[in-house]
């Protein structure tokens, strides 16, 4: 696999990656006959890429965990009569019959009924906010002890909380400085690597007349050695860590470049008393 990668690459982009380099020193360590080097740099790389794809997934099923905020299904009013539907039916227009104490399935206004809400999922504040008829409502957000109906005015696609987690995905997605210098750094250091190699493999042998199998040997070893791929993996996997675990705990990030940023802050300023008072992010 890390073979036919490098081959794609060098096809597609025209450049030689990680991949390429562990290919080559890979194949050379074969051809001295050192299967237990091979072996480790393969299984070593392996690894490294399987803990980058480990993390990504758990970072998806992180974001993916919000959704649990906003019900399945919801109880929809037609034609007089009360009918539970997938909340992925209900369409602009529908009404919705919130009881006291259930989450608010759609975003919407408040056809009938008063109730207090409590929008800490959604907004961050802790205090509960009355909601009148005409007042709009967020899918994911609690109801309190009135019964309300809900006229939804968006499909549960493109609800509050679906756009949230559209949008720290997105956010994952977002190049951070750190990663747009490795990316780069990749790109020029994976040539003369292997520039280097070729050097030192053909240089001393050629115009000193020293041990071709020597030299060889020497140029593979700084292939294998100057290999960058904890930096080109560790880089890209820790911003998205991040990014997951700050939305788990309910503070989204807009992305990896905003994370770094926050790491040369001096002071914040914040307006949500009842969210710092109850500590209740």
């Amino acid at each position: 696999p890390i073979a036919r990668k490098a081959i794609a690459t060098a096809r597609s982009a025209r450049q030689l990656d990680i991949n390429m380099l562990m290919t080559i020193a890979v194949i050379g360590a074969v051809i001295l006959g050192e299967w237990l080097e091979a072996a480790a740099v393969v299984v070593l790389f392996s690894l490294g890429e399987s803990l980058e794809g480990y993390t990504m997934d758990r970072a998806r099923r992180s974001i993916r965990s919000l959704i649990s905020l906003a019900p399945s299904e919801a109880i929809v009013r037609v034609d007089g009569e009360e009918r539970k539907v997938p909340v992925s039916e209900i369409e602009p227009g529908d009404v919705v019959v919130v009881r006291a104490g259930d989450r608010i399935p759609v975003d919407g206004v408040v056809a009938s009924g008063t109730s207090t809400v409590n929008q800490a999922p959604v907004t961050g504040e802790s205090v509960p906010v009355e909601k009148h008829t005409g007042a709009d409502v967020f899918s994911g957000t609690v109801n309190g002890a009135g019964v309300i109906e809900v006229r939804a005015t968006r499909k549960a696609s493109d609800s509050t909380i679906a756009r949230i987690i559209r949008m720290v995905e997105d956010a994952q997605a977002q190049r951070a400085p750190s990663q747009r210098f490795v990316d780069v750094f990749a790109k020029y250091y994976t040539p003369a690597v292997v520039v280097l190699a070729a050097v030192i493999a053909l240089g001393p042998p050629l115009v000193f007349g020293a041990e071709w199998m020597t030299w060889i040997y020497r140029s593979l070893v700084l292939l294998v050695v100057a290999c960058p791929c904890a930096l080109v993996i560790s880089t890209p996997v820790s911003i998205v860590s991040a990014i997951s675990a700050a939305a788990r705990n309910g503070v989204l990030i807009k992305g990896g470049a905003y994370l770094e940023a926050a790491g040369s802050l001096k002071a914040l300023a914040f307006d949500k008393t009842g969210t710092l008072t109850r500590g209740m992010p």
